[in-house]
């Protein structure tokens, strides 16, 4: 896959965080971690997931706490180049940052892994306001 952020690039990593159980949570946490690795490598830029480091410090479980996590992600969000979607689950945390990013003029790509092949497509919004993949990049 070719590269298509510059170096200097700020990439927001975008994918599942929830989870009933503490183990869950971490899976999803380390899920964030490689996904900011791959892409980086893969796509280029530099990439953050603040949910990948977040819950080491804020219960995703106490109200007030998520509400914080998800405000920070927001002002992170808010200064990036692009959102890229990463899984098959958009929880609504993640809905939320995909609606502010195509609020904000940011754009919005989505993430797989199929097999030995990664697949990057542009995401456009659709009638509803929620996204849909478009555009194929690789």
């Amino acid at each position: 896959m070719a590269k298509i952020f510059d170096k200097q690039d700020l990439i927001y990593i975008c994918s599942p965080l929830s989870s009933p159980t503490k183990e869950g949570i971490q899976k999803n946490m380390a899920g964030a971690k490689y996904y900011s690795w791959y892409v980086a490598v893969e796509l280029g830029g530099r990439t953050i997931a603040p949910h990948s480091f977040l819950p080491d410090y804020l219960d995703d479980h106490i109200p007030q706490e998520r509400q914080v996590a998800l405000d920070f992600g927001l002002s992170v969000l808010k200064i990036c180049k692009a959102l890229v979607v990463c899984g098959d689950i958009i929880s609504s945390g993640m809905a939320g940052e995909i609606r502010k990013a195509s609020e904000w003029g940011i754009k919005v790509y989505r993430f797989r892994i199929d097999g030995e092949k990664a697949v990057l497509r542009e995401m456009e919004a659709s009638e509803d306001g929620m996204q849909i993949c478009e555009n194929h990049i690789s």
